[in-house]
């Protein structure tokens, strides 16, 4: 298979017109028409994700978060997309839309918390909300979540409610208080918060969970590999999160 129908299977799950316009999707650098040797999956262009494509004999790596968001004005070895070409891999990078799409990012960190009969939190699509595995306290929550996550420890600003509704965004996500609120949700957990965003939550009497922007997005790799299935060898990037708790 060429890159070219790579990107077009992911196209066919996670349509690139769901992107949100500021974002850059796509077959962000190498050759399309090339045969695809195999795929490396990873959240982004990291040195470890090249040379594990290398060393896989792998020519193209597929991440969530772009691997050219804003323009380039030099191109450096300091920069990852440059490293990645100069091995001659390729990259395709699926962004928003990957969050927005049925059975993206969103729906697996749903499912991996135990969140069930999920709507979109916000009208382009955004975020999830739907009913927790249990009702259960803030704090109690916040706990279930670092377990099911795997996550190495969650900020949480609990509120006085019990956790019945949860709004979900993986990733960054803070600034959905109002968004929970309007959708009827006592709780949201997001992948970081700003310290203000937690203060506000307070004031909205939100239960705001923050786990980690690569815990809350990393779920999403295993369902990206189903989805590739059939197409060449797949690899999934092992590498850990940017942030330890120590």
């Amino acid at each position: 298979m060429r890159i070219l129908d790579i990107l077009a299977r992911l196209e066919e799950h996670y349509p690139t017109a769901l992107a949100c316009e500021w974002d850059n999707v796509g077959l962000l650098a190498g050759d399309g028409e090339a045969a695809c040797t195999g795929i490396q999956l990873a959240l982004d262009v990291t040195d470890a994700a090249i040379d594990q494509a290398v060393r896989n004999g792998a020519n193209l790596i597929v991440t969530h978060h772009p691997v050219i968001f804003r323009p380039i004005k030099a191109l450096t070895p300091l920069q990852p997309v440059y490293r990645a070409v100069q091995r001659g891999l390729a990259i395709i990078s699926f962004h928003t839309n990957l969050d927005i799409a049925a059975g993206g990012v969103n729906d697996c960190l749903a499912a991996a918390v135990g969140v069930t009969g999920c709507a979109p939190l916000c009208a382009d699509g955004l975020g999830r909300v739907g009913t927790p595995h249990r009702v259960c306290g803030p704090a109690d929550y916040a706990r279930h979540v670092r377990q099911c996550l795997g996550a190495g420890g969650v900020r949480c600003a609990p509120g006085s409610r019990t956790v019945q509704r949860v709004a979900i965004c993986s990733g960054a996500g803070g600034d959905l208080v109002d968004a929970a609120v309007a959708a009827g949700a006592d709780t949201l957990l997001v992948g970081e918060a700003k310290y203000s965003e937690f203060l506000y939550a307070r004031q909205r009497d939100v239960t705001l969970i923050a786990a980690g922007h690569y815990a809350t997005e990393v779920v999403v790799l295993p369902a990206l590999k189903e989805v590739l299935a059939g197409t060449g060898p797949i690899f999934l990037t092992d590498e850990q999160d940017v942030e330890v708790f120590l």
